[in-house]
């Protein structure tokens, strides 16, 4: 029995769909660190069998349709019975489940991406590798066994799937799951991820030789006995060139492997995890001002926090956290909406840095969370102690911040050795940075109006000489407190002379600064103009001061950002800020919050902003004390928190996980605007397509009317082909029309070949009668081809591509020159 005209032989389809198992195999072993769950394990199994299932299927003549819903029913089975956990169990369930099945595809690769590792059975997320594996696998065994000349596009998608995989991969290298040998050989999976990509290209290359080997076979066996001869000295040829590039290939490989592996290792892994994770960690992290005072608890007031060694150059202050937004709650690095967020990247090698540069060696010791100490503005970075490797892979900086972070379990933690060379910052005065930039990058909307009011009461000018006036004046009639009570306090007050506690409230929401500002205010009504020790009213500590800071530089339009570290030398003159670190070690009493304000020049100038602690509040002032659990935020902004919003360590308004938006871009909008997106995309090569058809008829319709009458033939060949029914590439046109045998092929060929061979040529009427026969003839081509083919035959691309197969313009029988 022969082999059906649209197959190719058993031995091509048996090698196809193992190359289709070995990169199904790959991808999993790529992807298996995202979930790590038999769950995941029996996703990719279930989905290969349906893709190889299909593909298999499509290949029988008159089974495509069948394939097509083979394909489909197989993967929302296994869609609804084993990548959406509970399913079967809540009947209610079954609707979003379709839902998440239909969308998994497009949509689902934003929650695999943004979602902390490993993922297990959360969700719907098993859903988009469950579509590659189906997909991929399908397409290999549909073009890969095909005996079409299209077979070598089935190692095209079989390299998308690999790059599909590792894009959305771990952002750290995992070893392999089995065989246990390997995964004790290879704990931090360096040469499990070399072992991938070479496997990949070795299969690849095995399959590509299987096949044209294959198809040369068979060449040579149709030229006869001669060709079997030369078939035989050639197989022997080609025995000894394959052992030879064989061993060569194997040589490079092991060379390659063993250079590059321990370069690799210290190399950061590039996923599309990698520009989410820090975005992720960051606005998952509470912010660190809110949490400023309880190192001066007694607990934490002595406790070591971090040692610091310079190695070269004179660095003043240690970068903890930067935090450039203000949501009227608190300032963070989680971009409100309408900001861009922070770009946190790999530093793979050094930044080019300017001015003051330094080098230190900073040992952690009790500091924790994700936020990395540097001294500066980072130029390079390099790591010691037990964790380097996995601080290598999980270090990102944002240098439009100078801010740092690690994302690996927990952060930085004791015993991590960051040795980092950085710019120490221009030493420009504040007073001396010149005019607003008026850009603030705090919204008006967040300044309480009580800060105006104090601000127009001052008499400042609008400029860097202003706001320097302004902080100061801030800070002298403020009064510094780290607590509500005196218990706890032993330790910070002891360390202060002569210091009264005056109790303060802690937060920085609006509500918070409002009160402050209101208390100035009062304070500067009661007792008109007068010197600063007599307007002290306003009471807290770096949490407060540094905020009302950064409002107030708002407010005069330079952008502000707020920034917690530690100082390694004194740079107050007043003397009023936390310590610096006593022979590099730097405790909980040492931590401080300063300001960063923007000049026109582009600088950022770091003000200092703790208040005076020696004239403590008139009495009467302090009688109404801060509420111990003061409301968080402005009442007239309060929203309710979404759950799931919360869920994921964001609040509902503060999309930062995503990137910056207009704030009307939310909800429905938001949803209209994904989906039209994804719509563009999935109709821009059809629309392409279908325009260059439509481009080409026009120019083919102009010219003399023999060109239109020629183009008219053109046209005729060009539907042929689109429906899958090419002419003979030497046949004259009478014979063309005569095979494709339609109502009005052979008068479209008499006009054409009238046109090109005869003296006369023909009239614009015979040119516009050839154009209407096309359109009637190509409906009947259209119409002979299943009603599923027809759009197929539409967007077509054999036509643009095989121009070099037309039927010869010979003349036909019964032309005339």
């Amino acid at each position: 029995m022969t082999e059906p005209a649209s197959l190719a032989p058993p031995t091509h389809r048996v090698a196809t769909v193992l190359y289709a198992v070995a990169t199904a195999v790959l991808v999993w072993a790529s992807l298996r660190g995202v979930w790590g769950t038999l769950r995941f394990d029996a996703v990719m199994a279930a989905g290969t069998a349906v893709g190889i299932t299909a593909g298999l299927l499509a290949l029988a003549p008159r089974r495509r349709a069948a394939s097509v819903a083979v394909l489909v029913a197989g993967y929302v089975a296994t869609a609804l019975a084993l990548a959406i956990p509970g399913v079967p169990d809540a009947a209610d369930a079954w609707m979003r489940a379709l839902r998440e099945t239909a969308l998994g595809p497009v949509t689902g690769w934003k929650d695999v991406v943004t979602l902390p590792t490993p993922l297990g059975e959360y969700g719907a997320t098993l859903v988009p590798p469950l579509a590659l594996v189906v997909l991929g696998t399908y397409a290999i065994v549909r073009l890969g066994a095909g005996s079409s000349r299209r077979w070598g596009l089935a190692a095209v998608v079989a390299a998308a799937m690999l790059m599909g995989a590792i894009a959305v991969g771990p952002a750290s290298r995992v070893p392999l799951p089995w065989p246990p040998a390997l995964t004790a050989l290879d704990p931090d999976g360096v040469w499990s991820a070399a072992g991938i990509g070479l496997t990949g290209l070795a299969t690849t290359l095995a399959w590509f030789r299987s096949r044209a080997a294959a198809e040369r076979r068979a060449a040579l066996a149709a030229a006869g006995r001669a060709g079997q001869a030369r078939a035989g000295r050639a197989r022997l040829r080609a025995a000894g060139r394959a052992a030879t590039a064989a061993a060569l290939a194997a040589v490079a490989v092991v060379v390659a492997v063993t250079l590059a592996g321990p370069v690799s290792a210290g190399q950061p892994r590039e996923v599309a995890r990698t520009l989410i994770e820090p975005r992720l960690v960051v606005d998952a992290t509470a912010s660190p001002l809110a949490a400023y005072r309880v190192s001066f608890a007694d607990e934490s007031f002595n406790a070591e926090l971090l040692s610091v060694v310079v190695e070269s150059g004179d660095p003043a202050r240690i970068r903890v956290a930067t935090l450039p937004f203000y949501d009227g709650r608190t300032f963070s690095a989680s971009a409100p909406a309408g900001y861009s967020p922070l770009r946190f990247r790999h530093l793979p090698s050094p930044l080019a840095v300017s001015g003051d540069v330094s080098t230190a060696r900073i040992t952690v010791a009790g500091l924790g969370g994700p936020w990395a100490p540097v001294p500066g503005l980072l130029g390079s970075v390099a790591f010691d102690g037990p964790r380097a490797a996995a601080l290598t892979d999980t270090f990102y900086y944002a240098a439009e911040a100078g801010a740092a972070v690690v994302t690996a379990d927990g952060g930085i933690a004791a015993g991590d050795v960051i040795i980092a060379t950085a710019a120490n910052g221009p030493s420009t005065p504040l007073a001396q940075a010149g005019a607003s930039p008026g850009r603030a990058s705090i919204s008006t909307d967040l300044i309480p109006d009580s800060l105006r009011d104090w601000v127009d009461a001052q008499d400042a000018t609008r400029d860097a000489s202003g706001l320097a006036q302004l902080l100061q004046s801030l800070r002298a009639r403020g009064y510094l407190s780290h607590s509500l009570g005196a218990e706890g306090t032993q330790g910070w007050t002891a360390s202060l002379d002569d210091y009264e506690l005056v109790p303060a409230a802690a937060g920085h929401s609006y509500d918070r600064i409002d009160r402050m500002f209101t208390a100035l205010n009062a304070r500067e009504d009661e007792v008109g103009a007068g010197a600063d020790a007599t307007l002290v009213a306003a009471v807290g500590d770096d949490e407060q001061f540094a905020a009302a800071a950064a409002l107030v530089a708002a407010e005069l339009g330079f952008p502000a950002r707020v920034v917690l570290g530690f100082r390694l030398q004194a740079t107050d003159a007043e003397g009023w800020t936390p310590p610096p670190c006593e022979g590099g070690v730097c405790r909980g009493g040492n931590l401080s919050a300063w300001v960063e304000v923007r000049a026109a020049s582009g600088e950022w100038l770091a003000v200092d902003v703790t208040p005076q602690h020696t004239v403590a509040p008139d009495a009467s002032t302090v009688e109404q004390r801060d509420p111990e659990h003061p409301t968080a935020t402005d009442p007239r902004r309060a929203q309710d928190i979404e759950a799931v919003a919360a869920l994921k360590g964001r609040s509902a308004d503060n999309p930062a996980l995503v990137g910056g938006g207009g704030a009307w871009l939310s909800g429905w909008a938001r949803t209209a605007a994904v989906l039209a997106g994804v719509l563009l995309l999935l109709l821009a090569v059809p629309a392409a397509i279908l325009i260059a058809k439509a481009a080409r008829r026009g120019r083919r319709r102009r010219g003399t009317p023999a060109q239109v009458a020629e183009g008219g033939w053109e046209e005729y060949v060009d539907g042929a082909r689109d429906a899958g029914q090419p002419p003979a590439a030497r046949a004259t046109r009478h014979e063309a029309a005569l095979v494709l045998a339609t109502a009005h092929g052979a008068e479209i060929a008499a006009i054409a070949d009238r046109a090109t061979f005869t003296s006369g040529g023909v009239s614009e009427a015979d040119a516009r009668r050839a154009w209407t026969l096309v359109e009637a003839d190509r409906v009947e081509l259209r119409s002979r081809r299943p009603w599923w083919r027809r759009l197929g035959t539409r967007l077509s691309t054999r036509s643009l591509l095989g121009r070099s197969e037309r039927p010869s313009p010979a003349p036909s029988t019964g032309a005339h020159r």
